[in-house]
């Protein structure tokens, strides 16, 4: 589609970004329409609610098991619908800078699927709020921004007012206002946000390199074949000792700032072969 092409180059030229925030306004828009209209009708506007929002109770939910996956994109807030897309689409680009579409896609889906589950679960043990219902793509949301700071937790973010601030603590900041803001919303409402984040930190752990083993003593001091090689200790010495990640970071900032063109033949170099090492 050629709206959505367009809409790709102002997330970075991720079409999954573009989809994933496209999808989630025109299912809003539609919602606020439809309520709009069948309460100027005297009907009930709450049926559009209860159709896509993802109920507390077991029951209802295994009788309508396709809101596992509308309730994500199923925003009846304003406000709420406007702090989710602003968060997906800042840590969405900066996601899809150092991983591939399709892997964005599978952990949005995957994080809300994961907070999702926790909130029937926790609806089921708790007794809290029978009939209450879950809505939003906070823990879908919260799923990329904690994989996006785990992956690349020293990247440098500008913010008004407080100049370049590392990744890892910009995050945090936003889980924390999400929590504190959604503090008086239940403890099912809460864990469908943990359940979120612990998809994020799960989808960060299954994807780590292990840690590369010290070469083995052979008694062979020079060049031979017999002399074991560490590669990835390699890489951090011609780094000046920067973790892959940080290395990354360092070249995407340079490209931000003065282009691709700028990269020296070596650098250019580097960052395909580091780009390849993180990719899952």
């Amino acid at each position: 589609m050629a709206f959505i092409n367009k809409f790709a180059r102002y997330c970075g030229g991720s079409r999954v970004l573009a989809w994933l925030l496209a999808v989630n306004i025109a299912m809003a828009a539609a919602l606020w329409t439809a309520s709009g209209i069948i309460s100027l009708c005297g009907g009930d506007s709450r049926v559009m609610f209860r159709l896509f929002a993802l109920s507390s109770d077991p029951l209802t939910f295994a009788v309508r098991p396709w809101t596992m996956l509308t309730y994500m994109a199923a925003h009846f807030s304003p406000l709420h619908m406007l702090f989710n897309m602003l968060w997906l689409y800042w840590f969405g680009r900066m996601f899809s800078d150092v991983s591939s579409e399709s892997t964005l896609l599978k952990l949005y889906i995957a994080s809300g699927m994961a907070g999702g589950a926790l909130y029937v679960v926790a609806s089921a043990l708790s007794r809290y709020a029978p009939g209450a219902y879950l809505t939003g793509a906070s823990a879908a949301v919260l799923g990329i921004m904690t994989a996006t700071a785990l992956k690349m937790p020293s990247r440098g973010v500008m913010l008004f007012l407080f100049g370049e601030v590392k990744l890892k603590w910009v995050a945090l900041g936003c889980i924390l206002l999400t929590l504190l803001g959604s503090a008086g919303t239940g403890v099912p409402a809460q864990a469908a946000h943990f359940g979120g984040i612990a998809a994020g930190v799960c989808w960060f752990l299954a994807r780590r390199k292990p840690a590369a083993r010290p070469a083995a003593a052979t008694g062979n001091t020079g060049c031979g074949p017999s002399r074991r090689v560490n590669a990835r200790a390699t890489i951090k010495a011609m780094n000046n000792r920067m973790s892959d990640t940080e290395r990354l970071d360092e070249l995407l900032d340079k490209i931000r700032i003065s282009g691709y063109d700028s990269l020296s033949s070596k650098e250019k170099t580097e960052l395909n072969y580091i780009s390849s090492r993180l990719e899952p």
